[in-house]
């Protein structure tokens, strides 16, 4: 599952904040270590580093069901890139 990171410029803040929405920000949200799978990665769904979904170890990439679980994942970040 992808966890979605909104972005928010200052004027967008006031306005949730005037519609009585609280907007949260998630405090120790890293981006992967640079390794060259994450780089790897990243190229693939044509992001950076911090564009990419939350990994878990990277030790348990290994599996095979590990690896189908990203890949749609990475497909939809590729999708999502090449819009304009």
């Amino acid at each position: 599952m992808i966890e979605a990171r909104a972005t928010f410029d200052d004027f967008q803040r006031e306005v949730l904040d005037a519609l009585g929405h609280v907007v949260y920000v998630a405090v120790g949200d890293e981006p992967p270590p640079d390794t060259p799978l994450t780089q790897a990665l990243a190229r693939t769904a044509k992001t950076d580093l911090a564009g990419l979904p939350r990994l878990p170890h990277l030790d348990a990439l290994r599996t095979p069901a590990a690896k189908r679980a990203l890949w749609p994942a990475l497909r939809a970040l590729r999708k999502q890139a090449s819009r304009p």
